[in-house]
């Protein structure tokens, strides 16, 4: 809960805490609530606000599943405290995602688009990927000190720079690790020429 107020502040945000003490679900609670206030106020519009990337696919997978449970917890209370609904929807797309669920993202993009560092360059390597993207407004990197590095984060941080120069706001970045040394390394890689 500590990162919460500078998320909630717009400001780039690196969360350092051990495997399993709820790194993930600090920066998704923070951002669905922004999600949820605007749907109340009737300001959330059909577009994606949030990517989170993730360098394993199976954890991306994960992830969605753990996201469906939050949402739908947040409607059973919006429909008990008599308010109406709020779609906050969310999508995987991976190397794995089949051609039609593709297709629809497109059409239909999701609030929350949860990828890996490879789908998140094929994304942004296409109009209709572009078209998609340029309504995000942040970006969670999950498992930073898995891609920092190597090839694989240099081509990650290249899509975080295009990313960021697609979007329409300028690109608020989370980063979340258990695993962060050197520190000032990490947070660099994180912010980019952001920072």
């Amino acid at each position: 809960t500590a990162a919460w107020p500078a998320i909630r502040e717009g400001r780039h945000t690196l969360i350092a805490a051990p495997t399993g003490s709820g790194k993930t679900l600090a920066a998704f609670y923070a951002v669905i609530n922004d999600l949820l206030v605007r749907g109340l106020e009737g300001r959330l519009t059909a577009q994606t606000c949030v990517v989170y990337v993730s360098p394993l696919k199976a954890l991306s997978n994960d992830i969605h599943r753990n996201l469906e449970a939050p949402l739908a917890g947040i409607q059973d209370e919006l429909a008990r405290q008599g308010l109406p609904p709020v779609a906050i929807t969310a999508a995987v797309r991976t190397g794995d995602t089949p051609n039609s669920e593709r297709q629809q993202m497109l059409r239909h993009p999701p609030h929350i688009l949860v990828t890996t560092p490879e789908s998140l360059y094929v994304l942004l390597t296409s109009a209709g990927g572009r078209a998609m993207l340029k309504g995000v407004e942040r970006v969670i990197v999950d498992e930073i000190h898995a891609v920092v590095g190597d090839k694989r984060g240099s081509h990650l941080a290249l899509s975080l720079e295009r990313l960021a120069a697609l979007t329409e706001q300028p690109l608020q970045r989370i980063g979340l690790s258990a695993t962060q040394k050197p520190i000032d390394l990490v947070a660099r890689f994180l912010v980019g020429t952001q920072g």
